[in-house]
Order: C-alpha cells, then structure tokens, then sequence
C-alpha cells in the first residue's frame, strides 16, 4: 500500500520521495519552472530573440524529461543548428567564437545574460543530481545532455551581453 513518503517512478514501481531520481525530478522541474520564467520576461519586454531562444530551449528540454520519466533515451542535444559537439566547442573557446575570453560573471553583464547565468548554474545543479541519481552511469545520455545544456546557456549568455562588456577572464594554456 502507498502512503504519503512513496510515490510512482515508473509504472506501478514505489520509491521513497527521497529516492534520488525523485530528487533529479524535481530538479528538472525548476529548471523547466526557470526556463519558462525567463521566456515569459523577455516575452513581457518584448524580447522576440530571447523568447525564441528560450522557446526553443524549452521545447528540447520537454525531450529530456519525458525521456527520463519514460526510462528512454533522450538523443543529443542541438540547438540553434549546432550538434553537441559544438555546443562543448563554442563554450571551451568563446575567444574564437565570439572575440571574447571566459566572462566573469558581474552585475555589467545586464538583466539577460545575468538571467542566463542563473539557469545555467541551475542546470549544472541538475547535472550533479542526475549524477547522483545513476552513480553507475546507466543514464549518460542525459548527464552529457545535461553538461551540454549548461554549455548552451554559457553560450547564449555571449549573445546577450552588453556590446561594451569587457569582464573577461583569460586562462594561460
């Protein structure tokens, strides 16, 4: 018999609501909650390539979540016509995709870019509870989806800042 600290996880199967697949659930909850949120603000502020960007994060988000909810694969993450690879790319290099070194983030960044920040620090959250939630690697299609999320946020970040923002962080290689 179910009582209050179980609930479903696949089907008919019980676990306790501090089972840490609950836990990345409710994770990727937030996430999906913030990914919302900001495309409503940029819709209010009649921010139309913010509410598309955020469109088009949200609906591949929507993959991610059934997915993990139905135990199927999630498939790679592309977003904006650039594969996985180029996500992990663009944000390991952003001097040569956006003439800019690493950001530090800081208040100049503006209101999109900061907002940006904040889901992308949320999603390597979630990449840390999905971690958790299969210590033996048997879901790495949704921890590299997760890591390639948090990549895509850093990049979108670039496209938002202030043309004069100038905090950069260069690392010696």
């Amino acid at each position: 018999m179910k009582d209050d600290s179980m609930t479903n996880l696949y089907g008919p199967e019980l676990v306790s609501k501090t089972d840490p697949r609950i836990e990345l659930r409710g994770k990727l909850d937030e996430l999906n909650a913030r990914i919302i949120l900001l495309q409503t603000q940029a819709g209010e502020a009649k921010n139309l390539l913010l509410y598309t960007d955020m469109d088009i994060i949200h609906k591949n988000f929507e993959k991610l979540r059934i997915s993990e909810v139905k135990g199927t694969p999630c498939g790679d993450l592309e977003l904006w016509g650039f594969s996985e690879e180029e996500i992990h790319e663009r944000s390991h290099n952003p001097k040569a995709h956006y003439g800019l070194g690493h950001i530090m983030p800081h208040a100049d960044m503006g209101r999109w870019a900061a907002e940006l920040n904040l889901l992308r620090t949320i999603t390597r959250e979630v990449e840390i509870c999905a971690c958790k939630a299969y210590p033996d690697n048997e879901r790495p299609d949704i921890i590299k989806y997760l890591n390639r999320l948090s990549s895509a946020f850093y990049i979108l970040i670039y496209k938002y800042l202030p043309e004069d923002y100038d905090k950069v962080i260069y690392f010696a290689r």
